[in-house]
Formats: C-alpha cells, structure tokens, sequence
C-alpha cells in the first residue's frame, strides 16, 4: 500500500472509530426471529442420506443463539459474529489475504481481533463438525450445526460486514437493529425460502469470504433504503409507514441473504459429512429403518430393527408430528401407516419417517400422492 493510501486509509478508520466510540455497546445479530428463521429452514436443503439429521432439528433451533449469550461470559466470542471486511483497501482491491496468519502481519493480531473474524469462525467450527462426524458424535453434533447456523447467518447479514454496521458514518444511526430485527419480526410471516440443492465447498474458509463479499454488496441498498423510509414517514424511524418502505426496498435483498444462510448453513454441513467419510447421521449397530413403497398412496409399511426402547413417528417437511406409529419397540418388527385413517386429512407431498430413542435417530423421506 502507498504512503497516500495508508494516510487515505487512516483517516477514514480514525473518522469510523470516532463515531463508534459514542454509540453503545450492542451484539449485533441477525435478531432471534432472523436466526430462528435459519434453523428452521436449513435442513430441507440436506440431501437424502443426511435425513437422519433431521432429528436434530428442534436442537439445533432451541441452541441457535448460544453464540450471543456466549459474548458475555466468553473471551473472543463477540468478534466471531463480524468482519469490519472494508476496513482493509485490499478488500476493495480485490487483494485481501485470506489466511489469518498473512493479514495480522499486515495489520497486526489485535487490528484483525477487532475487526471481526467471522470467515475463520465459520471455518473453524466446519472442522469441529468434522471431527465430531468421523467420532460419531451426533448429539455434540447438533449444537455445532446450531452454531454454524448463527455464524453463517451473521455472515449473510450487509451490517455484519463493514465499518460502518450502524449507518454512524452516514448519518443512518441505528439502522442495524431496524433492519434485522425490526423489521424482520414484522415481516417474518412474508418470508419463504424453498429447498434448494446443497453445494460441497473445498474451502469452507474461501466460501465464507466469498458470501461475505456477496452480502457486503447489500449495505448500500440497505443505507438508501432507510434514508428514504425515513423521508417518507417524515422523519419517523418507528413507525410503520417507515418499516413498510424499508421492507418494500429490502425485501429481495433479505430474502436473498436468509435464503443463503440456510442453503449455506446445510451446504457447510454436507461438506463436513463427505469429509468425514460420510457416516450414517445417528445409526447405532442394533437399529435399522425401511419405509416404502414411496411414492406410495394408501398404505406405508415401516420396518425396523432396534434394541429398543424406541418410538416410530411420522413428520412434516416443517417437523410437526402427523403421526405416532409405535411406541417402546425393540427387535425387529414392521408397523403400517395409513395416511387419514384417524379421520385428520394428511395432504399429498413430502413426509420423514422416523425411529428414535437412546442413541438412536434413523430417518427415512417418503412421498404421499393421491
């Protein structure tokens, strides 16, 4: 870097530094509506032999904002949540080191600290999920896909990727909580994200910066956004002429980044899987399931093989319980399901059978037609 862009450089963070030192100290988050939204959602994406995953879903959702609770009470944790990403020219150059170890001796350990380390996060729990699927480790598991889900959606959210993550340096003051909580909680019931094919990343590190980049390229949309819902509800930031215009200027954008967070969340998840060899999620020795035929229309039959004592259930694609087959089975044994037969209308579409108890959760996707 030149002597004039190093002094362009500094007078910009000295200016970003100002401003900040008057605002309060806040965690910065998606708001739990936003990271419930991903927990929620990030499994439909998994591909069949990840079904079994599937059980941890309520886990994972209940777990999915640990990492904020854990900015109190853990050193480093509340930088895992950002990067700062054009605090740093090269970013805007195109030239920013990704590996940790080259950027501190550019900038020093406590400068990158500060600034955020959020790729490196998302990176280093991928390798705790690793490791925790090659040991068959299922429950630890699904604590650490409820972080991978809470880091990654920070990485989707624009305000969680520059220096100016509050509007301080542009006169937006404030628009962080506005967008992400405000006017999510308001508009949840208006998002919808649809199931979508995972990708396997050779680099989960390089992936992380990449959709940081991506999301970094919302917070301009994001700054005029407020800048105009605010001239429109005459000055008001709370009102809700002003959260209708933020939404109607910001609803693709926001659905498009809580659509990555979740593909990306099940994405980084599939890789973790392949890497580790692709064990079979929750099977112990003693316990099989077969469901078929599927598609099927009439009649499901259910076959399994456990020690039991274990329950066979059947779920939606959104987790809620259609039905209870059997409860307390163990050796080998098979169970029919007849869709409506207890008089509540079941719709044709997707469903996840599933055989659970100690040390076990097998699951099986079958499809309903009429």
């Amino acid at each position: 870097m030149s002597d004039s862009s190093r002094l362009r450089h500094a007078s910009t963070v000295v200016l970003a530094v100002l401003l900040c030192a008057v605002l309060p100290s806040t965690g910065w988050t998606w708001g739990q509506d936003g990271h419930h939204y991903i927990a929620q959602h990030y499994s439909q994406h998994l591909p069949a032999d990840l079904d079994s995953l599937r059980a941890c879903d309520s886990e994972v959702d209940a777990h999915v904002t640990d990492p904020d609770t854990r900015k109190g009470s853990t050193p480093g944790e509340s930088e895992r949540h950002y990067i700062d990403i054009d605090y740093y020219p090269e970013f805007l150059a195109g030239t920013l080191p990704r590996d940790r170890a080259t950027l501190e001796a550019l900038y020093s350990p406590a400068t990158v600290s500060g600034e955020g380390v959020l790729p490196w996060a998302i990176a280093e729990v991928v390798t705790r999920l690793t490791q925790q699927f090659q040991a068959r480790q299922w429950s630890a598991a699904s604590l650490t896909i409820a972080d991978l889900c809470h880091y990654v959606g920070d990485a989707n959210q624009p305000l969680h990727c520059t220096v100016n993550f509050d509007g301080q340096v542009t006169g937006n003051n404030g628009i962080h909580s506005r967008h992400e909580s405000g006017m999510i909680s308001t508009y949840l019931g208006q998002l919808d994200t649809p199931a979508m094919s995972v990708t396997y990343y050779a680099s989960p590190l390089d992936a992380a910066f990449d959709v940081i980049a991506a999301s970094w390229a919302g917070v301009a949309p994001i700054l005029a956004a407020d800048t105009e819902a605010t001239d429109a509800a005459g000055g008001s930031t709370s009102s809700a002429t002003y959260y209708a215009s933020l939404w109607n200027s910001t609803r693709v954008l926001t659905q498009a980044r809580l659509d990555t967070a979740s593909v990306m969340t099940a994405s980084l998840v599939y890789t973790a899987w392949v890497d580790a060899g692709q064990p079979t999620p929750g099977a112990n020795a003693s316990a099989l399931l077969a469901a078929g035929p599927s598609p099927f229309g009439d009649a499901l039959t259910v076959r399994f093989a456990a020690g039991g004592p274990l329950s066979v259930e059947v779920f939606d694609v959104r987790g809620a319980r259609v039905a209870r087959l059997a409860d307390d089975v163990s050796g080998e044994g098979s169970v029919t399901w007849r869709p409506g037969g207890s008089g509540v209308p079941v719709r044709p579409g997707l469903y996840f059978v599933r055989l659970s108890g100690p040390g076990t959760n097998l699951v099986r996707r079958v499809t309903l037609v009429r």
